[in-house]
């Protein structure tokens, strides 16, 4: 190589190992101001017309983010009222190291954030309230797939022991110790505006744990409650148990469990999408 051809190789190697970091540094910056308490924060170096030009920016950003949220957690809102969930959408905004590049699914770490707030001290249900919602919103999102329903075992009637179900992609099971799904129902705004709550006073809602099934079958978004020993036997199956393993499973824990009703409440959601013998069936 001739001595002008090193010396181009050595600065184009000089540009590409300094520039970059030039550059990051400058969009760190550039985070760190749009996430700043300070709404007059900027970055350094930027003119007065640039400086006014990125507040516009950082108000948008802020605002898109914040509605955002809103969209994805309807039942928190409603909950804690307009201006205090704007108030904790703008706090969890700064606390995000992370975030899908989706506005349609953003606010993943939302639940979390609630569970560490102090606003969970006096509302300690906030948490798994937003667990659900943030469950239904993956479902909504969630692959298509073909779902297992009764008519798929015509045949295993004598085998049904025996089964493991792969899960449908489009599932989730969200459970708490707190009744959750009477909660979200009441939050509805057909039941606000209108609707039971309007005609026969406040809604009472019993003080239970509660689990919801959450499934996506057919393009529409189906949510069941469970409770007792049927929770545990919708776990094991998750989990990939056979039939069987998850019935004694929760016969443990309800001696009196019934398990038709509840394993075809399970097959009507649409919560399997596949199904294979286990080892005693082959």
């Amino acid at each position: 190589m001739s001595n002008q051809n090193a010396a181009r190789a050595g600065v184009l190697s000089h540009a590409t190992t300094t520039m970059p970091d030039a550059e990051g540094d400058f969009h760190h910056a550039f985070s760190l101001a749009l996430m700043d308490h300070d709404p007059t924060a900027h970055p350094a170096g930027l003119n007065d017309r640039a400086a006014r030009r990125f507040a516009i920016y950082r108000n948008n950003v802020h605002r898109g983010l914040q509605e955002a949220l809103a969209a994805a957690y309807p039942v928190i809102k409603s909950l804690v009222g307009d201006g205090f969930f704007y108030g904790l959408a703008g706090e969890y905004m700064r606390t995000e190291n992370h975030r899908l590049p989706s506005l349609a699914l953003y606010g993943a770490g939302f639940p979390g954030f609630l569970a560490e707030h102090a606003v969970a001290a006096k509302l300690p249900y906030l948490p798994d309230i937003a667990r659900l919602e943030r469950a239904r919103l993956e479902v909504l999102h969630a692959a298509d797939a073909p779902a297992i329903n009764a008519a798929s075992l015509v045949g295993y009637e004598d085998r049904l022991a025996m089964l493991c179900f792969a899960v449908h992609p489009a599932v989730k099971l969200v459970v708490s110790q707190f009744p959750i799904h009477a909660i979200w129902q009441a939050n509805q705004p057909e039941r606000q505006q209108g609707g039971a709550v309007h005609n026969s006073g406040p809604v009472q809602i019993a003080n239970r744990a509660e689990a919801v099934l959450i499934s996506r079958p057919h393009y529409t978004l189906k949510q069941a409650c469970l409770g007792g020993a049927g929770v545990e036997f919708a776990r094991q199956l998750l989990a990939g148990q056979s039939v069987g393993a998850a019935y004694e499973t929760a016969l443990a824990q309800d001696a009196n469990f019934d398990v038709t009703p509840v394993f075809a409440q399970l097959l009507a959601s649409g919560m399997f999408g596949a199904f294979t013998l286990g080892e005693d069936g082959l």
